[in-house]
Order: C-alpha cells, then structure tokens, then sequence
C-alpha cells in the first residue's frame, strides 16, 4: 500500500474514533471485515457451479478468481465496487435504450432481487394473471446466490425487459435504474416489501454507524429517481418514506392504497387453507393453539444472524399442553440459526425456516396465529389486521436503537407488552385474553394500516393506467 493510501486510511480511521469512539471504530472495521471474508467464502462455493460463466466471460471470470486469490477480501471488494459502478452506470443505460427502440408491450415486469415472485409480489401477480389483461413476467435476480458474473447478467435481462414493459413492480430497494431515463410511457411501482417500518431505511440511516450506503454513494445512485408510485399502507406512514426516500408527500408518488398481499388475511379460504397446510407439514399442531415468533435479523443483511434469547424449553415446561411455537426467521439468516431442542422439535417447536416447512410461509403463519411475538420486525404491521394479540420481545432494545435508529419512540407505539425477559412472555401468554388490550392493537391498525382493507390490489393495479 503506497504512502498517500496510507494516510488517506489512517485519516478515515481518526475520523471515526472522533465520531464514534474507539471501541464502537473497532467493532465497525471488524465487522466490515467480516462481511468481506463471508462474501468471498460465498463466492468460492458459487464459481464452482458455473462454468457456462468461465467459458462465455473469461475476462470477467479471470478478474473475480484474481480478486478471489486475495485472502483479506478486498481485492474482490474492490472488483465488487468496480463491477459495480461499470454495469449500472455506463452497460444498463446502453442496453435499455437499445431494447426500448421497440413498442411497450402489453406486459407488467415483477422483478425481485431475490426468488421470485416473493412475498409482495406473489399475490399481485397471480391477480394480474387471473384477469388477463396484462402478460405477467417474473424476472428474479438470485442475490447472494450465484456469482457476482451471474447476478449482473441476471439484472441486465431484466433492463431488456423492463424497456418494453407497460409498468415494472419492484419489491425493495435497487440502484439499477438509477442512471436509465425510463420512457414516459412506463411506470415504475415500488410495492415496498414492508408494511411499516419501526427501524429506519433509506437516507434515514445516514445516521447509523454501521447500516446502510454512505452520503455519498446516495448522491451518486439515486435509487428512488425513477418511481412512478410507491405504495404504502396509511397516510399516516407518507412521512416515512419522505425521510427515508426524499420523495414529498406532495409528488403524487407516495400511494396510499394499501400493500397488496395484505388482501389474502381477509379471505376466509386462504386462511383455512394456511392451517391445512401447517397440518400437513407439522401433524402434531392440530388441536393448539399457535404462538409465531418472527423476529427481524441482527447485523447487516451480509452477516446476518438470528437472535437466539427465547428460552424454548422454559416455555414448553410452561405452555406445551396448550400451544405450539413456530418460529420463522428473517430469510437473511439462511443457516445462521441455534439448533433447536431435539427434544421439543417437531413436537412443541418448528423451525418453519426448514426446506419441509417452507411453503407454510410468513404471510400464511400470520394469517392462523393465536399470538405473534416479534421484535422490530414489521410483521407487527400486517399482524395487527388479525386484531390479535401481539408481544414484542424487545431483549436489546437499546443496543438496536443505536445501531440502526428509529422512526417512532418504540414504547409509545407497540400496540402490545414490551418483554426483556422470556419469563414475561410466558406471564403475559397464560394470562390470556385478560390481559389482551385489542382496542389497543385496533387503533394501531387504524392509524398505521387503515388502506390495507382487503382492496389494496385493485387499488394498486389502477396505478398502471393512472
């Protein structure tokens, strides 16, 4: 490393310790660290199932075993960075208005950055599907499941697609099109993946220490350039997406019409058929009553891990004969997760981010929950609409404040008890319904969902002609 590199790294680590302080610096440098070695370890298990990518980008495919070759990981953060910047700035464009030179389709593009259709887009789509109006086409880009060669090839199929597209749904966040002029006959439409938010997104985590772009990067990729209309649940949350996207609540773009796959908890069908699906998949839940536990991750979405404070076995000692728990993990933590007790496995506890559980998934545990214990997470959001108990177990509130802030004063709007302890949970479950305030959840879901009615996918697909 040269002289001025150097200085250039000592000068950012003295700002940080004026900033943040010694020890807050060092646990953020050991962190970053971290997450370069997992992406690199990632990396290598990934290279080796796509040859087809060695014969038809050998270039590319010669950088990324170089930038592999080094054992610190930032020879392959800096290919990251590079790779980066050269395809959303200078090949996307290129290839969007090459494709675009044709006439827009008939056609709704659902692109996900992940699996797809995931949640938010599942049931919009088979909705769009259902009335025929539109051909429906699902691009998924595999994030964090194939090489980096691969995603971005992944992302310039889905620009091709996008530039014929009547209208684009995107679920999260993205910087793909930060640097495409969509055509004006084209809308864009964020149904967000979230239907409230507690911990903050977007140019909101400017202020955290070690979550989220910098200022910086922001500036340069500006991800919410190109929105048509976001999506939200309630006038009451436009705030928050103004904070976090700098879109104003006077644009026009923040749509309070509901987030679309909250429709499902008001059809009676679906609900029964989320419970026959837990019976199939866990026989012995039949006749309990359900506890769900979905806390959100802990750490960064490259390093995330899965809280593991519950104490499990103290609460089958306590709740066994009545209930049953299921816990599903934020889809982050992939392997991540404490074992459960073998002895209470698949009798009073279910791990439903199991490959066998898997179809049983989030929106459908919500829909047959008795109970929801949570955290952060905004499951509490959607939860709410079941006007049904909800306990948040909130162990490191503190420290997660710190970490990543907040939109809200956290005990001022949790529509239920706040535990520290799993001792308190097991109080509040066996003094149920007593001590259940559901005018309390009510007037949360009043305020903070009130557009999520059941005709929020109609309303949502209205947007595309608007």
């Amino acid at each position: 490393m040269g002289l001025r590199k150097k200085a250039g790294r000592i000068l950012k680590i003295l700002k940080n310790i004026r900033r943040y302080g010694l020890h807050d610096t060092w646990k953020l440098h050991k962190q970053r660290d971290h997450e370069r070695k997992h992406l690199v370890e990632e990396q290598r298990k990934f290279i080796e199932k796509e040859s087809d990518i060695r014969k038809t980008h050998k270039e590319e495919y010669d950088k990324l075993l170089k930038a592999l070759g080094d054992k610190t990981g930032k020879a392959f953060n800096v290919y990251r960075h590079e790779l980066h910047d050269r395809v959303v700035k200078e090949e996307l464009p290129e290839i969007y208005n090459e494709a675009a030179k044709a006439p827009v389709e008939e056609k709704i593009v659902i692109m996900d950055k992940g699996h797809c259709p995931g949640a938010s887009s599942a049931y919009i789509g088979k909705v769009l599907e259902a009335q025929g109006k539109y051909k429906v086409v699902y691009m998924g880009l595999s994030i964090r499941r194939v090489t980096e060669i691969k995603f971005w090839e992944s992302v310039k199929d889905f620009v091709r697609e996008a530039a014929t597209a009547k209208a684009i749904f995107i679920s999260t966040a993205n910087d793909y099109l930060s640097f495409i002029d969509l055509r004006p006959e084209t809308k864009l439409i964020q149904l967000w993946h979230a239907v409230g938010m507690f911990k903050k997104v977007g140019y909101s985590t400017l202020e955290s220490k070690a979550f989220g772009p910098n200022a910086k990067y922001r500036e340069e990729f500006n991800q919410y350039r190109n929105y048509s209309y976001v999506t939200i649940a309630a006038p009451e949350q436009a705030w928050i997406f103004e904070h976090a996207m700098h879109i104003s609540r006077d644009s026009g773009i923040l749509a309070p019409v509901g987030i679309s796959r909250t429709d499902q908890f008001y059809d009676p069908e679906y609900k029964q058929r989320s419970l026959d699906m837990l019976h199939e998949e866990c026989p012995k839940t039949k006749g309990k009553k359900i506890i769900v536990y979905a806390p959100t991750f802990r750490g960064t979405v490259n390093d995330a891990k899965a809280p593991d404070v519950l104490d499990i076995r103290k609460m089958a000692e306590t709740l066994s004969d009545e209930y049953v728990l299921l816990i599903k993990h934020h889809d982050v933590c992939k392997g991540d997760r404490k074992p459960l007790p073998k002895d209470l496995e698949d009798d009073f506890v279910y791990d439903m981010n199991d490959i066998g559980k898997r179809r049983v998934g989030i929106e459908r545990l919500l829909a047959i929950a008795d109970v929801c214990i949570t955290d952060y997470s905004s499951v509490a959001f959607e939860y709410s609409l079941m006007e049904k108990p909800i306990i948040f177990f909130a162990y490191d509130l503190e420290d997660y404040i710190d970490e990543r802030g907040m939109y809200f004063k956290y005990d001022d709007i949790t529509p239920g008890p706040i535990c520290k302890t799993t001792d308190q949970i097991i109080d509040y479950v066996k003094a149920l319904p007593g001590s259940f305030d559901k005018q309390e959840v009510i007037d949360f879901k009043n305020k903070y969902v009130n557009m999520c009615d059941g005709h929020a996918t109609e309303r949502t697909i209205a947007l595309i002609e608007k």
